[in-house]
């Protein structure tokens, strides 16, 4: 055998192995090295940023830092949420003791589990997160405590909190160090609660327990704490609803940290384990909110009196006066007559409680994640013949009686400073002949109420109808008396208007806050703001009784009567005006029961488009879809208060058949008097059955019988004012004045 081969082989095979370990040596060597230098250069870059940091490491004291940013919460009237006004930051600061002791054992156990060993800096964590930083090259772990987050989101600038670097981490250190000092461990956890990040734009325990399961920070279980816990690490990453898996596993390892650490029991860790996520998205997301036009109302509002600053970040209480019910109803009732995104005209609808002002329903349009403007509140239009009962208003307050009569004909009228005169029809150019207020109202005629005007003089036309509740800027023209406005007027303005008449003549100012509190420092509420009624006599109770009366007659046997019997479908009397502007560009009804007055609007927001051919309409006036709109959400509403009936006017108010200017004096027939000056009375009941006649007027004259005639003899004629004919007897129900023989 040839062992010198054999040898010389092995020789071989050695100086191989020996070239291969010396290679393999070198190569550790030089990993070996590079550590070595990395972990100096890593020191030593430390080390350069502490020297050069330390010498100006900055005081707690030195940093102001001003109270968290809150949510603010709104009720609307019976105390229920219905919004959630916040900023950048959802967030519901809460004491230690209304969070769950579940979601603080779980937080410590993922984010700090020596939390309550340290003083504020975790050195075996630092050193953990050194090593891990050096084998990456880069800061990749902080090891950071409760505290330093605590001091990173409450004393770091914004902007440089996510920017890793040696000297931030040495300022968060050396205020957590100091921070300790003066704080308990217990301070600092219920801060941290209330200011970590729990995604989905919740800070805070409070807001997270509401935005992922719809309850209290106080009443979350086990699961539901570790879920929370879980998400702080990667807000993004274990965002449950988006990746329900990936927090399911994070939510797990929570789980699993509170059991090492002693935190719940081997039989809780595997029953919540084996539960799902139980998420539950807050009711405010959940709903489909029919309210959104009002809560912007209240948002403007609040803006305007506190700034933006404190209405999205000062943790206000804010008290309206919304009626979750009848909005829902306002809504209902418009969506049930108008669909603009079939190409239907807009809709906008406005409910105020006459006797206080409040405003119950508003509904601002049709869908407000597309359209924010606000046409309740900020949509201003020409108002049409919805204006003319402030004419008649301003009427009456000179004294001036309902049944005082004007030519219904065409005008042109010479305006001083126009070249051309202003013309003045009907609609349709009826002309009537002689009629009176009453029945000009019924038949909305523009040629009596611009007559009209003219011998009330313009500009007490306007003051009374600022008086009555309108704010916007009106003209002393005679286009003013019929609605035809430069600027326009709002939903929310005709309501407050008309519902003077329903408050006998107060004006109360309407308003969407009842009040306005936040938790002080104390512990104890402040209140901001109250409301105060703020209440304007414009008419006596008469003469608002005597308005109504006259608007009775619109709903009776005017422009509201022709497709809606408002009576019978409300169960109770109500008042109101229809109004049309030219080329049916806006259409009104407004009117009211005794507790509630609602003005509706219909028309296309964003141009003067005429409501033309619309699903069959020839044309949309006051009396079909703001009427239908009106009619639905009354008829509902109205069931809210008890049955009330109008008040009428009393004996002693004294108001004069106008003779004079424009008006129109029936002549004398030979054998009868003339035409009375005098009030408008209600005959007493007679023995017979029949009604006695009332009392003269001053002057004498005609007097009113109503609804059934006199047993007398010789048997009185009747005169009809509206069309001038005489009966021997009257039509049931129908109101008549009585030519004694």
């Amino acid at each position: 055998m040839d062992y010198d081969g054999i040898t010389r082989v092995g020789r071989r095979r050695r100086r191989r192995q020996k070239r291969n370990s010396g290679s393999l040596g070198a190569f550790l060597g030089i990993v070996a090295a590079a550590a070595g230098l990395a972990c100096i250069a890593f020191f030593a870059s430390f080390a350069y940023t502490y020297a050069r940091v330390a010498e100006n490491l900055p005081q707690v004291g030195e940093y102001n830092v001003g109270p968290l940013a809150q949510t603010s919460i709104v009720y609307d009237a019976d105390g229920n949420v219905v919004d959630e006004l916040h900023g950048g930051q959802n967030r519901f600061v809460v004491p230690m003791e209304e969070i769950s002791p579940y979601l603080r054992d779980a937080v410590v156990a993922i984010e700090d589990h020596r939390f309550y060993e340290h003083r504020g800096l975790d050195f075996e964590a630092i050193a953990r997160a050194a090593r891990e930083n050096i084998t990456s090259m880069s800061i990749r772990e902080g090891g950071s405590t409760i505290t330093q987050q605590l001091i990173k989101n409450t004393f770091i600038d914004p902007e440089y909190r996510s920017i890793p670097s040696f000297q931030r981490k040495i300022t968060e250190a050396s205020l957590a160090w100091q921070y300790e000092k003066t704080h308990t461990k217990e301070e600092i956890l219920e801060q941290y609660l209330n200011t970590v990040f729990f995604g989905a734009n919740a800070y805070g325990a409070e807001a997270a327990a509401r935005t992922y399961f719809d309850k209290s920070a106080s009443e979350l279980t086990l699961r539901e704490a570790a879920l929370l816990a879980g998400i702080i690490n990667l807000p993004g990453a274990y965002d449950p609803f988006t990746d329900p898996e990936s927090a399911k596993k994070r939510r797990d390892v929570v789980l699993d940290r509170m059991l090492e650490y002693g935190y719940i029991t081997r039989e809780e860790h595997d029953r919540a384990v084996s539960s799902g996520l139980g998420l539950n998205r807050g009711r405010l997301e959940q709903q489909d909110n029919d309210n959104e036009y009002f809560l912007n109302a209240v948002q403007r509002e609040l803006a305007a009196e506190f700034g933006n600053e404190m209405v999205y970040e000062g943790g206000l209480h804010i008290y309206t006066t919304l009626d979750s019910e009848l909005q829902q109803m306002a809504s209902e009732a418009v969506s049930s007559v108008v669909n603009p995104e079939a190409g239907d005209p807009s809709a906008a609808l406005v409910s105020i409680e006459s006797e206080t002002g409040a405003v119950r329903a508003m509904v601002g349009g049709s869908d407000f994640e597309e359209v924010k403007f606000n046409l309740a509140t900020q949509g201003q239009r020409q108002a049409g013949s919805a204006f003319k009962p402030f004419v008649l208003a301003e009427a009456i307050d000179q004294g001036i009686s309902p049944e005082t009569m004007y030519v219904s004909r065409d005008l042109s009228i010479d305006i001083r400073g126009q070249a051309e005169p202003y013309e003045v029809s009907n609609y349709g150019n009826v002309q009537r002949g002689p009629i009176d207020l009453e029945e000009a109202m019924a038949q909305s005629d523009n040629t009596v109420f611009v007559q009209l005007a003219q011998d009330l003089g313009m500009r007490n036309v306007v003051e009374m109808a600022h008086r009555l509740g309108i704010e916007s800027e009106l003209d002393p023209y005679l286009s003013t008396a019929l609605g035809g406005l430069r600027v326009g007027v709002t939903p929310l303005e005709m309501a407050s208007a008309y519902s003077t008449f329903a408050n006998r003549g107060e004006h109360m100012k309407p308003f969407l806050v009842t009040k306005v509190t936040r938790i002080g420092e104390d512990g104890r509420e402040e209140v901001l703001l109250e409301h105060e009624p703020e209440g304007e006599r414009v008419l006596s109770e008469d003469e608002a009784a005597t308005v109504t009366e006259v608007l009775r007659a619109v709903v009776e046997r005017g422009t509201a009567s022709r497709f809606h019997n408002l009576d019978a479908a409300l169960g109770r009397p109500a008042a109101g005006k229809t109004g049309t502007t030219d080329r049916f560009v806006d259409a009104w009804f407004v009117g009211y029961v005794p507790q509630l007055t609602t003005s509706v609007w219909v028309g296309y927001p964003q141009s003067s488009r005429p409501m033309i051919n619309v699903r069959g309409y020839q044309q949309i006036n006051g009396e079909n879809f703001p009427l239908d709109i009106w009619a639905a959400y009354m008829s509902r509403a109205v069931q809210k208060y008890p049955y009330a009936e109008f008040e009428e006017p009393s004996d002693t108010l004294n108001l004069e058949v106008k003779r004079d200017g424009r008006a129109y004096s029936r002549p004398e027939r030979s054998g009868r008097g003339d035409v009375a000056s005098g009030g408008r009375r209600q005959a007493s009941a007679s023995p017979g059955g029949g009604q006695q006649q009332a009392s003269s007027s001053p002057g004498g004259g005609d007097v009113v019988y109503y609804y059934r005639p006199p047993q007398q003899s010789p048997p009185p004629i009747y005169y009809h004012p509206g069309t001038g004919q005489q009966f021997q007897q009257p039509q049931p129900g129908v109101r008549y004045r009585i030519i004694r023989p």
